[in-house]
């Protein structure tokens, strides 16, 4: 077993609040071919797929902002045509098992001018062995290209799960993301976008859930580089148990992104008083004409609201239940999966 620091924010602030990065004690898995994914969508005729194997040869040494290195990996590339729509989603599918329980991917979209398309990563166990997942996702946005992006975390609590994201954007692109961070004793996440566009726009949704002894390191980076671009971050989190969480948030416009605007917004509910949450959101301005929000929210639930819902004849264990999915359930239902969204009210259900 090594220590290692990862997850380090962009700008350091004092030591004393022990945000800064994390460092964990990881035994790294050997790498083994994970044979249980398939990869899907009623228009597989019009992307172009290409699945590359750590046996052929042709893979670098993977490394994500997280800090973590790997040898061996497995990269799915996806590509769509300029000019091109797909109108039903590109499901990745992962179900983790006694013989795949351990997975380093490495998934690259690329969207080619005027194309559109969205996907869904789908990562789930139907075992309560202990798996290993890191995920570098890479999305690269051509001028006016529009990506629709969600990875759905999913594995069990024995799990340790480390999820990367890097994306590109050039003139006019607009890309959505969703970040559902259930499965997990380790969560740790890293999201970095160079918005080098003009009228480029980056929505990212987040939802994260710490119980038991949980950890979660979130790390969220957007570099805004273009005129008029849009950024924003809208985190969701619920914490319970002796579950612990960090929260950096950055939106830095660089020079010469005037005009633009970003908006932060992060809520966390305590829902034990045990559980810990830090969080440090930042606006970083090398550019006079723009305008930047953030806010932070983090507190038990309202006591009040509680009693009231359960004077309908609902227990406390349900009114916390309601509460939280209340909260959660704009960035579920923005999905538009009827089958993950209940899916990922399930599993919402069984930990809280």
């Amino acid at each position: 077993m090594k220590e290692y620091i990862l997850n380090s924010s962009p700008v350091r602030t004092s030591e004393n609040y022990g945000i800064n990065d994390i460092k964990l004690n990881l035994d790294i898995p050997q790498y083994k071919y994970f044979d249980n994914f398939s990869i899907y969508t009623e228009e597989l005729n019009k992307i172009e797929v290409d699945i590359i194997e750590s046996d052929v040869g042709q893979l670098k040494k993977l490394r994500s902002n997280i800090g973590l290195e790997f040898e061996n990996y497995s990269k799915i590339v996806i590509r769509i045509p300029e000019n091109s729509t797909i109108e039903k989603p590109i499901v990745l599918d992962y179900l983790f098992d006694e013989d795949n329980n351990n997975l380093i991917d490495n998934i690259e979209i690329y969207l080619e001018k005027n194309s559109k398309a969205s996907f869904i990563l789908h990562y789930c166990n139907e075992l309560e062995n202990e798996n290993f997942h890191h995920l570098k996702q890479v999305t690269v946005l051509g001028e006016n290209a529009i990506a629709d992006i969600t990875i759905a975390n999913l594995i069990n609590n024995n799990s340790k799960s480390f999820i990367a994201v890097e994306n590109e954007l050039k003139d006019g692109a607009f890309l959505t993301h969703r970040l559902i961070e259930i499965g997990g004793e380790y969560k740790i996440s890293n999201y970095y976008s160079k918005m080098l566009g003009d009228n480029s726009t980056n929505e990212l949704k987040s939802i994260y859930l710490g119980t038991d002894n949980d950890i979660i390191d979130i790390n969220y980076n957007i570099e805004v580089l273009g005129k008029n671009a849009k950024c924003n971050i809208e985190s969701q989190g619920a914490l319970t148990g002796c579950s612990s969480k960090s929260f950096k948030g950055t939106i830095d416009f660089k020079k010469g992104a005037s005009k633009a605007e970003g908006i932060e917004n992060e809520n966390c509910m305590i829902l034990s008083n045990k559980a810990k949450s830090k969080s440090l959101p930042m606006l970083l301005c090398h550019e006079e004409d723009v305008n930047g929000e953030h806010g932070i929210s983090s507190g038990k639930l309202d006591e009040n609201m509680i009693f009231y819902i359960m004077t309908k004849g609902i227990s406390y264990d349900d009114a916390k239940r309601l509460i939280v999915k209340a909260n959660f359930n704009g960035i579920i239902k923005s999905i538009n999966n009827i089958e993950l969204e209940n899916e990922i009210y399930s599993v919402i259900e069984k930990y809280i």
